[in-house]
């Protein structure tokens, strides 16, 4: 563990800083180092290492207070064991003395996926500090990833016999108690984890798991959704969309809808979720379908904006001679454009996702410029003082929806989606405007 001040300045931040100060701070460095925004960076990628550790240490309230008593007072550290003066030199990481010493090595080590001997060098800090709760946390944390639940177990008993309150101790005695096969002593656990930290998403998300193994299914979506909200203001949308995955799997089995159910529950809940909130709502829509249901959605979203133009046609009475096929293919261009140059861009830009992104991203944009031509099919075309206004805030939600498609649903970087979303306007509007009008003549 690195001394304290370094993790308040590391996250630009006071010794008195609150945990939401904390939260904002870490958000936003989080957002300017994070690997996925500055890919093959190596200095952006030991940087949000150094504020993932140090929020980790200052976001905890139990860690945070053991923390600050290492604060150095007057040039010497509180709870140091052997006191050093600025005359003596620093002691190199590979003959370690101090229990800190032996901490920091070992985490070293994990960083490099040296387990055993980081199980080494956090038992020889023990030794030195057998009061050193975040050794035996560490300690834990590599035996449970080499499998050695008893080592968890015992390691749990030691640290409730300092302190009672850890709940990430709470919560490996869940995950090993769960390995083991006790799932209602994990149950147990987690709940402990969670009594004494109400925000903890593993605690949530284990318990659910452990719920569905009992086929407890309310209590499993219970705690799932809570995981999955967590995730989701932290902002690891990984985890929040395996919670949502299953959730899925849990409702489906609870309730087993007909595929045409299923189709229109999905695409309602995504039209209440996305159309009403596109700037917050697109992700937590698209996080709940699999990629088939993704594809069958924006599917669905596509045919029935084509219909509204077809409504369209009809209600404005427009002086062409076509047949209703005719019109109901011109209403899928818009579409079909969409996603055909939303795939070009992504590939050619991002090199990642996959195509029922596409499609869904096109079907949910599409529909307010559908929904727009409908309600233009009840005004005259004298009213231009109504229609133009109409027609712009359809064309905005439709650039908002794109916009906020692939900068949350592919995780792009807000200018490369601003690129996107300019070149596929023009694009659109080009394929769109020269088909249509070969249709016509």
């Amino acid at each position: 563990m690195a001394r304290a001040e370094n993790y308040y300045s590391t996250l630009g931040v006071s010794q008195k800083a609150t945990i939401k100060e904390i939260k904002l701070a870490f958000r936003r460095l989080a957002r300017q180092y994070h690997p996925d925004l500055n890919p093959n960076d190596p200095v952006s990628a030991e940087k949000f290492k150094q504020i993932s550790q140090a929020y980790d240490i200052l976001s905890d309230t139990t860690k945070r207070r053991r923390y600050d008593r290492r604060i150095p007072v007057n040039g010497r550290e509180k709870t140091a064991k052997k006191r050093t003066t600025p005359s003596q030199p620093r002691r190199k990481m590979t003959h370690p003395q101090t229990a800190q010493e032996f901490y920091n090595r070992g985490t070293l080590r994990t960083q490099t996926k040296d387990y055993q001997r980081a199980i080494e060098d956090y038992t020889q800090a023990i030794r030195l500090d057998p009061k050193f709760i975040d050794a035996y946390l560490k300690r834990c944390e590599m035996r449970y990833k080499l499998g050695n639940n008893q080592g968890v177990l015992d390691d749990c008993y030691q640290i409730f016999s300092i302190d009672s309150k850890v709940a990430k101790a709470h919560y490996y005695q869940g995950r090993a108690r769960y390995s083991l096969g006790y799932t209602e002593p994990a149950i147990e656990s987690y709940s402990l984890a969670i009594a004494q930290d109400n925000h903890y998403p593993q605690a949530y998300y284990y318990r659910g798991i452990a719920y569905k193994d009992l086929q407890v299914a309310d209590s499993a979506i219970q705690d799932l959704n809570q995981a999955a909200e967590l995730f989701r203001t932290r902002k690891n949308y990984e985890a929040y969309r395996r919670s949502l995955k299953v959730i899925n799997e849990i409702t489906k089995n609870k309730n087993i809808f007909g595929w045409m159910d299923s189709l229109i529950q999905n695409s309602l809940v995504t039209m209440s979720l996305s159309f009403f909130n596109p700037g917050g709502g697109l992700l937590p829509a698209f996080s709940r379908l699999t990629s088939r249901q993704a594809n069958q959605v924006g599917t669905t979203y596509g045919l029935f904006s084509a219909l509204c133009f077809v409504c369209t046609y009809f209600m404005t009475g427009i002086p062409i001679e076509l047949g209703v096929w005719q019109i109901f293919l011109i209403g899928m261009i818009p579409f079909v454009s969409f996603v055909v140059s939303g795939s070009m861009m992504r590939y050619l830009l991002h090199r990642r996702g996959h195509f029922s992104i596409d499609v869904f991203i096109a079907g949910t944009a599409i529909v307010p410029l559908a929904l727009t031509s409908i309600l233009v099919g009840f005004i005259s075309f004298t009213a231009f003082s109504l229609i133009i206004p109409i027609i712009l805030w359809g064309f905005s939600y439709t650039v908002l929806t794109l916009y906020t498609g692939y900068s949350q649903l592919l995780n792009i970087t807000e200018a490369k989606s601003a690129i996107i979303v300019a070149l596929m306007l023009v694009a659109n509007s080009f394929v769109c405007f020269s088909l249509i009008t070969k249709f016509i003549t």
